[in-house]
């Protein structure tokens, strides 16, 4: 989508098998807030691309481009925005594989294409796709060209390969120092949290002031829904108790302690929830009525009757 003076767009191609993933759901929660979006540009784009953009114009949109004979593609986070009087389309691109993704053009390349399909179906001009990597996780990622899939490839065949540049962001090169120096609280505290989400909890905890204090300066800032969205993504994605993160809460407010105390029952009565249901589903399976399940697991009737509901609805 398209303003009067162009746009900017930041966006995660994201598959339907993935839309549960935390990382992704962290992500998503995060940077759909304009502030961290306007905040990570100012923070990390290259100074000729920076220099271009009307960050004060910057407005958040929805948009979503499908391709039939491939997974749907949600732009879940796009923003608009003045680019030098052209209409430019910038996309941003989030991996959380723990592997190296091996040719990374050809995604990025089926998500410019459905760019340009939805702008001339709306018969706009078409515009300039600058998509962006953010890579966290295991294994170095190395630029390569487009071209270099291609190797042993006679020089008069070059013309015929598509070729284009994308920028990345590994979070790994970017020194802790200069992420708690982030301008946004909330851009600091996600970028950290992404780049430490696969380290072991020994070494997660040893940044654990500065978790405290982003988490008390969050807390007094009333930020209060993205506290909820941190312990959410930190008991989902990472492989941490409550005692592991014990020296955390002991230097945190009152407040922030009990937002994470809640978090953690609504968990385990979701994960309570879940082995409640794949019992049922198993008794069920095997011909097993539900007046026995209920006397097995110890529910209602009623509540067995209603999970076998959402059972059966799940399945068709």
């Amino acid at each position: 989508m398209c303003g009067k003076f162009g746009c900017l767009t930041i966006a995660k191609p994201l598959s339907m098998n993935q839309l549960n993933n935390p990382h992704d759901k962290f992500f998503k929660e995060t940077f759909s807030r304009l502030e961290v979006a306007q905040s990570f540009i100012e923070e990390v784009f290259p100074a000729d691309l920076l220099e271009r953009l009307n960050l004060s114009a910057l407005k958040r949109v929805n948009d979503s481009f499908t391709d039939a004979e491939l997974e749907e593609y949600l732009a879940d986070i796009v923003y608009q925005t003045e680019y030098a009087g052209q209409k430019t389309l910038v996309t941003l691109l989030f991996e959380h594989k723990s592997y190296v993704q091996k040719y990374p053009h050809l995604q990025l390349l089926q998500y410019i294409l459905n760019v340009w399909k939805e702008e001339r179906k709306q018969k706009r001009k078409l515009s300039v796709v600058i998509p962006i990597i953010i890579h966290h996780g295991e294994g170095t990622w190395k630029y390569k060209s487009m071209k270099s899939y291609f190797k042993g490839l006679h020089p008069s065949l070059d013309r015929f390969i598509p070729d284009f540049d994308y920028l990345l962001f590994t979070l790994d090169k970017i020194d802790d120092n200069q992420i708690a120096k982030f301008q946004n609280l909330l851009l600091s505290m996600a970028t950290m949290l992404l780049k430490h989400s696969h380290d072991k909890n020994d070494d997660f905890m040893k940044l654990t002031s500065f978790w405290a204090e982003k988490l008390n300066r969050l807390d007094a800032d009333k930020q209060l829904e993205f506290i909820k969205t941190v312990f959410l993504y930190i008991e989902n994605a990472l492989n941490l108790t409550q005692e592991d993160l014990t020296p955390i809460f002991t230097e945190v407010s009152a407040n922030v302690n009990d937002i994470a105390m809640t978090i953690a029952d609504q968990i385990s009565e979701r994960v309570r929830e879940e082995e409640r249901t794949n019992i049922v589903k198993g008794l069920i399976q095997n011909g097993v009525s539900t007046e026995l399940i209920s006397k097995y697991i110890g529910l209602s009737i009623q509540k067995v009757e209603e999970i076998v509901r959402r059972i059966k609805f799940s399945l068709n």
